[in-house]
């Protein structure tokens, strides 16, 4: 009777501290967005622009008549034309004939933490822009430098499914190079399942496939139910059991390791740094900044 008792206590204690749990996800990427910042050897451009014109004035004097002048400055703009299309083609030569730099992947370590009542998924580290750059010598010998500006994107999401509530602060450089942080307070739309039979193990625990049917890209969800809590990475969740593995379109999100035991209570606190903004303005805002510029 005394062993029943203990094991039912261990397994009461086990099933309330799986609820509270710190699980690192990682994940291959690559920089949302490279802007350029592409060098040229200039003084050979000049210098076909000075020969140019130091050409045409050689063989064409304007004469002292209104009409003479007019005819001169035509053929002045005409010959200026020609030779900045000739220097457009050439810049474009230039770029067509340069390989690309190497935008590295790397490890993109995020976290989910866990209490009783809400989670937060976030970056392990802070997100920065990564630069690469690639230096080059002329004929003449002088240094040219290429240089690309890697923009990465972040977010942070805090979940409370009891209250409905979601809360994300997130970055993103794909239309906004100003690397300003927006925070959207929503109501926490339903997740719905379709739960299979497939499964696969990961790390030690079996885990089953889902796939989410309402939503307008294709999500892949491989979760266990012997971890009881209803969360993933993402801003996901609603499945029976802690979500380990999670594919969103193209991208993948993978099972680093889990913490079940925390030695202190998990607190939360949602995000609240920000420019407040609804969910659909973000979304509207691309062409609301592309209006402006």
């Amino acid at each position: 009777m005394k062993k029943i008792l203990i094991s039912i206590i261990v397994l009461t204690s086990f099933m309330a501290k799986s609820q509270e749990l710190t699980v690192y996800y990682k994940e291959k990427r690559k920089p949302a967005q490279v802007k350029k910042k592409e060098s040229f050897d200039y003084t050979e451009i000049d210098s076909f622009l000075i020969e140019g014109m130091k050409k045409f004035r050689a063989t064409h004097k304007p004469g002292v008549g209104k009409d003479s002048i007019q005819l001169y400055n035509q053929k002045f703009r005409a010959v200026s034309d020609s030779l900045y299309a000739i220097v457009k083609e050439k810049l474009k030569k230039k770029e067509r004939n340069k390989a690309p730099l190497a935008i590295p992947s790397y490890d993109y370590i995020t976290i989910l933490k866990v209490n009783k009542k809400e989670s937060l998924y976030y970056p392990q580290d802070n997100v920065s822009n990564d630069t690469v750059s690639r230096t080059s010598f002329n004929k003449k010998g002088k240094e040219l430098v290429d240089e690309q500006i890697n923009y990465n994107d972040s977010e942070i999401i805090y979940l409370d499914i009891s209250q409905k509530k979601k809360i994300s602060a997130l970055k993103v450089h794909k239309f906004d190079f100003r690397g300003r942080k927006f925070l959207i307070d929503e109501t926490l739309e339903p997740q719905e399942w379709e739960l299979t039979e497939e499964t696969k193990k990961i790390d030690q625990y079996r885990c089953y496939k889902a796939i989410l049917k309402n939503s307008d890209k294709k999500v892949e969800a491989w979760y266990t139910n012997k971890i009881k809590a209803s969360y993933g990475p993402k801003g996901y969740y609603g499945l029976p059991g802690l979500i380990l593995e999670l594919k969103e379109g193209e991208k993948k999100v993978s099972f680093d390791k889990v913490s079940l035991f925390p030695s202190e209570p998990i607190i939360i606190n949602p995000p609240t740094e920000g420019e407040k903004i609804t969910r659909e303005e973000l979304e509207g805002l691309a062409q609301k900044l592309f209006d402006q510029y």
